[in-house]
């Protein structure tokens, strides 16, 4: 285990499986160290230390893998990112997963302890090859307001993002007028760094370009035919609309 500050599983992977229960495929783990705004990059770099040992070692660890790119800082060291490469029984060929760890902002809920686990089943009794685990993760609103964070005002907008909105609302795990998950959203989106909220027509044509070639090879078929980018993008703008009109309770506010 890293001895470093608070970190925890951030949106995509928290939310997939533990939250939503989505089965949505995804090549990058992603994690979050609690990171004060005004830390300097020297405070960010102090930070990543641990955790450049433990990627550079994990070879050692799981001899099924190997250290593609170590652990390797950009942006003043606000993100690390790693590639771990490992050989896939099923492709024949080397596959690689991306590692990419936060040092931009604090947590801003209690973290919590969440279950993982994978898609693989035993083909004959359909059990879990491998037991579930244990891992730190965002709470499920903190986890709600990151993704809506990126839904709306990633540069490059990405359709796993809606597709993991609009399927969050479809379980009733995500409400769009839930006042804690506004407030957190509108506190991120305060962070230094991010760009604008949008939700103009491009960004929904663009979402439409993404669906066969980047949201069809990660769902089921089923899961696919059942997603409405439409419904999602109007779910999307409503919360943009809410954020500029809702008044925010006080005891929030001052939370």
């Amino acid at each position: 285990m890293c001895e470093c500050p608070v970190w925890c599983s951030e949106a995509a992977p928290a939310w997939q499986r533990s939250i939503s229960g989505s089965n949505r495929l995804s090549e990058d783990l992603d994690f979050l160290v609690s990171t004060p705004v005004e830390a300097s990059r020297g405070e960010r770099s102090g930070r990543a230390a641990e955790l450049k040992k433990a990627i550079a070692n994990v070879d050692r660890d799981l001899p099924t893998v190997r250290v593609a790119t170590g652990l390797t800082g950009v942006n003043d060291s606000r993100q690390y990112n790693a590639v771990i490469a490992y050989k896939s029984l099923i492709a024949e060929q080397e596959e690689t997963l991306k590692i990419e760890v936060a040092f931009r902002e604090p947590v801003l809920s209690a973290v919590i302890e969440a279950q993982a686990w994978t898609l693989l089943l035993d083909p004959i009794n359909g059990v879990e090859v491998v037991p579930s685990f244990p891992v730190p993760a965002l709470s499920r609103e903190e986890a709600m307001a990151e993704k809506l964070r990126a839904a709306l005002s990633r540069r490059e907008v990405a359709i796993r993002d809606f597709y993991d909105v609009d399927h969050a609302v479809q379980r009733s795990v995500l409400q769009p007028d839930d006042m804690a998950v506004l407030h957190l959203v509108r506190q991120k989106l305060a962070v230094l760094g991010n760009e604008e909220v949008d939700v103009s027509e491009e960004r929904l044509s663009a979402l439409k370009r993404q669906l066969d070639a980047e949201l069809r090879p990660v769902l089921r078929e089923d899961e696919f035919a059942a997603f409405d980018v439409d419904r999602a993008f109007r779910t999307v703008a409503g919360i943009a609309a809410a954020l500029r009109f809702a008044s925010i309770p006080s005891e929030l506010d001052s939370s």
